[in-house]
């Protein structure tokens, strides 16, 4: 093992070329002890940030004097030279000190980040305090250089003896991967993997096994006796932890455990804190345990996804005194194929990057039951990588797959054993769309997130083709391509005239797409530019099809999907010669193959042909163009989907339980004869929550209303010290508030947050929860399915009234279809995301909260009204945006 030297640099912020260092560290060592360590105070010559001297403990007295920055750092990289660098989640402080030209730029760093992942893949967290505890080392001073250098020293040696502590049969694999390279990764594992074997039993292979008792029980038939298991008499009052009695709660049990006996549809709208999940398990689980009648449960969000599979479920099957079987199952591409794997493991790694991804999946096959890629927890570039590996139909071997050699079956076979299947809306409906069989068979089903459900179905039956997409089919086939090895197998017998015959139509087809693709690429590039809009779709309607431009379109669309159906038609007698040769044996990969890309390009021109030359007056068809790559996508959705969820999802289920309002009856296909059920909140929002509304804030088209946002948005977060969620309903007016806020020095003591400038969803709601002053500035995403319990979010603030885009291409083709599409679509919908805003602040009957809403159309518009109507009964205060802040602060002071 080389000698190396852990460094870290505490720094006023996250930007090398205008943040400054204000401490160094770094600790020199082998595996027999520390050789060597530095650690300076730096001056940085400006005041330090509030919330970083909180962090740090250092005191600005302390800076005042030290050394400089430019002496710090060059101290530290001769202290590096001769050792390999090690750091955790080190990139910052490479790139501050590659700023200062004090990074050796033939020097790789170990990243020890990247080794716990590797090695931990099922680790809570994998910062450093955290594992620090996991694993059992010591770290006195969190956030100090020195302290923390000396904690990674700790984990890379930790994480030595971890490697050493794996299994042979997984060695030996790792072992060959690392051979070849050179990379400091590389070197380590090559160490680490040879080194003897300090721990039969690796820390983080030692686990509690839990003895469950067998149960015996059977659940009750009676719906009432379902219920009272919930009651506050029932048994799993002493059990659940934090129980509270929901009346409303009860009633949606008994609702359920109702319609699923007699059968039917029933359709709940459950106010905040009604605790449905329990409500709507429970009686499915009894029913599916009692009568054998399985119940799939479909949800929209990952979210909720991962409360039922991560919390509810498993607390059910430890509180429930019976047993019962629940799974989780995906879509193909979700679950790794092995066959895959094997190919992408034998070729040569590309970079490092590649490296760390092999090491990662192949640690994480040692162990996986599912081959469910959330397991992996895939970061940056390896979402590239997993699709070289994940499932997919081309290289599937279909009815020869067994539940032994593929997640895919396993997982199928798993849900065709449970009593409850949780899935979600893309899945339900992929399964209804082709008649079943992605699905086991199913006899009731409670459709959680309901209001997503339209454009669940208008996703998952949109239908698109892409030109380098279609281009990438036609190479694949002609050329050097499938056509030709197909050509050169022997035992295909006769069917190679086919092939032969198929390889110049290729090159027709790949010849007359390019053209058609080229020349509408200017067409709705010139229509968007003209229009001077933001957007970067064209609907394709009937006064676009009277452009001069288009008949060229049309006419480029007849000659590509003549010059696809002309080979369409070659192909199939190719892969019909090919089977009839091939008999009853086993399927050969290559004609697998050509059967589906025939399949996917016979798709593509359909939607050309139907799009270009004959539109379905029930179908929205519209070009997307991306500006930085130009690529042109056309696609195609249904306008309605109420009709197909009706015939194929509800009709053939004994009992259906979604929930939703009325404006959702009709949009989703459910008639008159579905029961409703409406369950206030158990919430007294009179003296929890208090409701905001500005009297003098600009207009949000005016320009000076993001100024004045930023002005309440700071002053409502300094004097409530954080704690606050600001939801916005455009990008660009987040990442515009967000710079303005970064510059106030009155905000120094607050963590401000912003979703894709700061992270993603779930990077942000950690970090916020685990922050002491926190703002948090998020989009779509955030307005529904965030819980945040207890005094850590008290104020959420809703930038402005949530209306759908009305130039999106679906919602303008059924806007067309009603007589007034502003009361009957875009307000119901606006009001519906206004609601799920506002159920974000209060979580726990002992929540305290406030919403303060910016856009003045609620008070000013005749439809104002509509939105106040949704909200619940909380108090109100109406007024001068400047007194805001105190109104809310004092409100929260109060008992």
């Amino acid at each position: 093992m080389p000698e190396y030297a852990a460094l870290d640099l505490e720094t006023t912020g996250l930007d090398p070329g205008r943040d400054r260092v204000i401490e160094v560290g770094a600790v020199a060592f082998t595996p027999e002890g520390i050789t060597a360590s530095m650690e300076r105070l730096v001056d940085p010559g400006r005041s330090v940030p509030e919330p970083v001297l909180r962090l740090t403990g250092i005191k600005p007295e302390e800076l005042r004097g030290a050394a400089t920055e430019e002496v710090a750092l060059a101290e530290l990289g001769a202290f590096l030279r001769g050792r390999q660098p090690v750091g955790h989640g080190a990139r910052l402080d490479v790139d501050f000190l590659t700023a200062a030209g004090h990074w050796d730029e033939a020097s790789e760093i170990l990243d020890t980040l990247d080794v716990a992942r590797i090695l931990m893949p099922a680790a809570a967290s994998h910062s450093l305090p955290l594992l620090a505890t996991e694993l059992g080392f010591g770290q006195p001073r969190p956030h100090r250089a020195l302290d923390d250098a000396d904690a990674t020293r700790q984990l890379l040696l930790r994480l030595r003896e971890e490697a050493a502590g794996l299994d042979e049969g997984l060695k030996e694999p790792m072992l060959a991967l690392v051979a070849p390279y050179t990379w400091p990764i590389a070197r380590f594992f090559a160490d680490a993997l040879t080194a003897p074997n300090p721990d039969p039993v690796p820390a983080s292979a030692a686990r509690a096994h839990v003895h469950h008792e067998a149960k015996s029980a059977q659940p009750p038939d009676d719906p009432g006796l379902v219920a009272a298991l919930l009651g506050p008499e029932g048994p799993l009052a002493g059990l659940l932890p934090g129980y509270e009695h929901r009346e409303p709660q009860l009633q949606m049990l008994l609702a359920v455990a109702q319609i699923q006996a007699r059968g039917g549809s029933l359709l709940v709208e459950a106010g905040t804190g009604t605790g449905k999940s329990l409500a709507y398990l429970v009686p499915s689980i009894a029913r599916a345990v009692r009568h054998g009648e399985r119940v799939v449960v479909s949800t929209d969000t990952h979210t909720l996804q991962e409360q039922l599979m991560g919390k509810d479920l498993p607390g059910l099957r430890e509180w429930l005194p019976w047993e019962f079987k629940a799974c989780l199952l995906k879509g193909r591409s979700n679950y790794v194929s092995l066959r895959r794997w094997r190919r992408f493991l034998a070729e040569p790694c590309r970079d490092a990057d590649e490296l760390r991804f092999k090491l990662k999946v192949l640690v994480w096959l040692h162990g996986t039951e599912s081959g469910d890629r959330s397991e992996l927890r895939l970061y940056g570039r390896e979402e590239v990588s997993w699709a070289r590996i994940a499932s997919d139909p081309l290289d599937c071997v279909g009815i020869h797959c067994t539940k032994e050699d593929c997640y895919v079956h396993r997982a199928r076979a798993e849900a065709e054993a449970a009593d409850l299947v949780v899935v979600n809306h893309a899945l339900l409906l992929a399964d209804a769309e082709i008649g079943g069989g992605l699905l086991p068979e199913y006899d009731h089903l409670v459709i959680d997130e309901a209001h997503h459900l339209e454009d669940a179905a208008t996703r998952g039956l949109r239908q698109e083709v892409d030109g380098p997409g279609l281009q990438a089919l036609l190479e694949r086939l002609g050329g050097e391509g499938l056509l030709l090895e197909l050509r050169r197998l022997p035992h295909l017998g006769a069917s190679d005239d086919a092939f032969a015959d198929a390889m110049p139509l290729t090159l027709v087809a790949g010849e007359r797409v390019r053209e058609l693709f080229a020349l509408t690429v200017g067409w709705v590039g010139g229509r968007l530019n003209d229009s001077e809009r933001r957007e970067d779709w064209l609907r394709i309607t009937p006064a676009v099809r009277e452009d001069e431009g288009w008949e060229s379109v049309r006419l480029a669309g007849e000659n590509a999907t003549t010059a696809l159906a002309a080979l369409d038609t070659a192909l199939r007698r190719a892969v019909g010669g090919a089977r009839e040769w091939l008999g009853g044996s086993e399927p050969d990969q290559s004609v697998r193959e050509l059967e589906i890309i025939r399949g996917r390009l016979a798709a593509s021109a359909t939607l050309l042909d139907e799009a270009l030359l004959k539109p379905d007056p029930n179908r929205v068809y519209w070009f997307t163009l991306s500006a930085r790559s130009e690529n042109l996508v056309l696609r195609a959705a249904p306008i309605n989907v109420g009709t197909l969820l009706r015939e194929r999802v509800y009709s053939e289920r004994r009992s259906t339980v979604g929930g939703t309002f009325d404006y959702f009856r009709s949009r989703i296909g459910l008639g008159p004869q579905a029961e409703e059920l409406i369950l206030p909140s158990p919430f007294d929002f009179l003296h929890q929550a208090l409701v905001c509304l500005p009297t003098d804030l600009p207009a949000p088209e005016d320009e000076g209303f993001d100024a004045a946002v930023e002005r309440i948005v700071a002053a409502v977060a300094q004097r409530v010290g954080g704690r606050t969620l600001v939801l916005f309903t455009s990008h660009r007016q987040l990442r515009d508030v967000h710079a303005a806020l970064k510059q106030r020095v009155d905000l120094d003591d607050v963590l401000i947050l912003a979703q894709g400038i700061d992270g993603q969803r779930r990077q942000l709601l950690k970090a916020f929860e685990e922050s002491e002053r926190p703002l948090l500035l998020g989009t779509s995403s955030f307005w529904e399915g965030i819980d945040v319990p207890g005094e850590r979010l008290s104020c959420v603030v809703m930038v402005r009234l949530p209306f759908p885009v009305p130039t999106d291409p679906v919602y303008a083709a059924r806007a067309e279809r009603v007589r007034d599409p502003f009361t009957q679509l875009a307000l119901p919908q606006a009001a519906l995301r206004l609601k799920q805003g506002f159920g974000r602040l209060i979580r726990r009957s002992s929540d305290r909260g406030a919403v303060v809403i910016l856009d003045n159309r609620i008070l000013g518009r005749d439809y104002g009204k509509a939105f106040l109507d949704v909200l619940p009964p909380a108090s109100r205060f109406v007024g001068p945006a400047s007194d805001i802040p105190d109104r809310v602060g004092d409100w929260l002071l109060q008992e």
